[in-house]
């Protein structure tokens, strides 16, 4: 009986140190722990690829004026080159245009902390309005909810390349996405105090994203929809049809993207729109949709740990509210998120092409979303059937079951070695990072230097971890090596091994 006795009131006094609190804190540091090495990377991070490429015309008039206005007529030309030749995403142009590394070759640095700014802060906005105004949990709760889901998110994105080192894939899906986040946050600002900043903002962003991916556009437009749907028929107020604004707006953005003719240079002749083939790609998208939901289980147990985590501080926090939850149609929530998260499948269904990863990083962002508010309907429906109080369920349900997913992670471990701070942990530790650092900086200083305008440089490694690297090659005609040259104002740029270079520099 004393036994039983001491191990009820240890337990007690376990589970009063593990207030939400003190987990929501311990999960902070290990978080911010978790970027170090990602933040690091950010000082290895260089340009690559289409960032030369996009950056030609904008380095070229900067560095001849360092005038605002020249560079600003230097991105009209970017867009009207690539609108005719190649795509029309005309708000994603005026972006590439605008890569660190045309204003110096020592600023790609930013682009690692500009991201996780973005992608960080437009997930506080939107989950601090969510949870803490519109649902009404302990700051503490929104806290833990907030820490869990970047955690899950950042660190198990399918392409790190285009979600946080890479200006080019960031600036056309990540950007977009974090517009998206700040979109919804505006949207239910607005159907709350109906001011004009917050329709400013929804109209300016959505016209924007009407040149972005089609995925954000595809997000914004739904998002407004929903919302704008769902707070007509609960207030009835007639302020809501000022949304057909953004509405018009983004409609209009994404048929100037469309109509452009480089288009069918990137997609073929038969690129264009067609109901029948529209129609189709809908009924694919559930079945695509439930095909990627199965993907992520069978290849991400962490993420579906980390979800079954804010299952359980949902419930937590659903009880500690000491009232009943009020989820409005529970079902037709759920339904719309489910939706929403197949809809983001029609653009590449549609197009039928091959996509880039930032495709993939859009699905995974959009699925997580999508989980979080079908976990929290759910959570909020079990929480009203549960008769304990928020403290029992914390000492009861919570902590056990939090303890039994940290279990969980024993056996799953080998996954954690597929996240970005692993991944970037080892590459730093390898000295690949120190390898490729040095490297980029000698190519650097032979492509800065005006007197060579036929430069010949060293191989480097085109796999280099979580980075993205497309270096130029021994072929002077190459894409890679045609962009280089044109962005640093070369007649030619060639490669070859590093050994023959060092020997004809007489480095040997």
């Amino acid at each position: 009986m004393k036994e039983d006795r001491f191990i009820k009131k240890l337990y007690d006094q376990i589970c009063s140190f593990l207030s939400v609190k003190n987990i929501s804190w311990i999960a902070f540091v290990l978080f911010v722990l978790s970027l170090i090495p990602i933040c690091y990377l950010s000082f290895v991070n260089r340009a690559s690829g289409d960032d030369y490429g996009y950056g030609v015309y904008t380095r070229a008039a900067w560095m001849g004026s360092h005038s605002l206005v020249e560079a600003a007529k230097a991105i009209g030309v970017t867009i009207k080159q690539y609108y005719e030749g190649w795509q029309g995403t005309w708000f994603s142009i005026a972006v590439f245009a605008l890569q660190p590394e045309v204003f110096s070759d020592k600023a790609y640095f930013i682009v690692v902390f500009l991201m996780l700014f973005l992608w960080i802060g437009s997930t506080v906005l939107l989950f601090k309005q969510i949870f803490k105004t519109e649902i009404g949990l302990d700051k503490w709760y929104v806290f833990f909810i907030l820490i869990v889901y970047l955690v899950i998110s950042i660190q198990f994105i399918p392409s790190t390349k285009s979600s946080i080192f890479w200006f080019n894939g960031c600036a056309h899906y990540m950007l977009p996405y974090t517009m998206c986040l700040i979109v919804v946050w505006c949207l239910l600002r607005f159907g709350k105090q109906y001011r004009f900043r917050y329709l400013a903002g929804i109209s300016i962003l959505m016209a924007l994203m009407g040149g972005a991916n089609y995925q954000a556009a595809l997000f914004a437009l739904i998002s407004l929809v929903y919302i704008g749907v769902g707070n007509f028929i609960k207030y009835k107020n007639k302020k809501v049809c000022l949304l057909f604004i953004p509405f018009l707006l983004e409609m209009i953005g994404l048929v100037i993207s469309m109509k452009a003719p480089g288009n069918k240079v990137r997609g073929g002749e038969e690129f264009g729109f067609s109901i029948t083939k529209a129609l189709v790609t809908v009924g694919n998208c559930f079945i695509e949709g439930g095909k990627t939901v199965i993907n992520y289980m069978q290849t991400k147990p962490i993420v579906i740990i980390g979800l079954a985590v804010l299952f359980l501080i949902f419930l937590g926090g659903c009880k500690s509210k000491g009232k009943k939850e009020d989820t409005e149609h529970p079902v037709i929530v759920m339904l719309a998120l489910v939706c929403l998260f197949c809809a983001m499948q029609a653009p590449e269904l549609y197009a039928n092409v091959e996509v880039s990863s930032g495709v993939r990083n859009m699905n995974y962002l959009v699925f997580l979303l999508a989980a979080l508010g079908c976990l929290w309907v759910l959570a909020a429906g079990v929480a009203d059937k549960i008769k304990m109080t928020g403290d029992v369920v914390h000492k009861g349900i919570v902590i056990p079951g939090i303890f039994l997913c940290l279990i969980l992670l024993i056996f799953v471990k080998g996954n954690l070695k597929e996240s970005t701070s692993w991944v970037s942990f080892e590459y730093i530790r390898s000295g690949q990072a120190a390898d490729y650092k040095e490297q980029m900086n000698l190519q650097t200083r032979i492509l800065v230097n005006e007197n060579v305008k036929d430069a010949v440089i060293p191989f480097v490694n085109d796999v280099q971890g979580p980075l993205m690297s497309m270096p130029a090659t021994d072929d002077p005609s190459a894409w890679t090596n045609t962009v280089m040259a044109q962005f640093y104002g070369k007649n030619s740029i060639v490669a070859m091994p590093r050994d023959e270079w060092e020997e004809k520099q007489g480095r040997r």
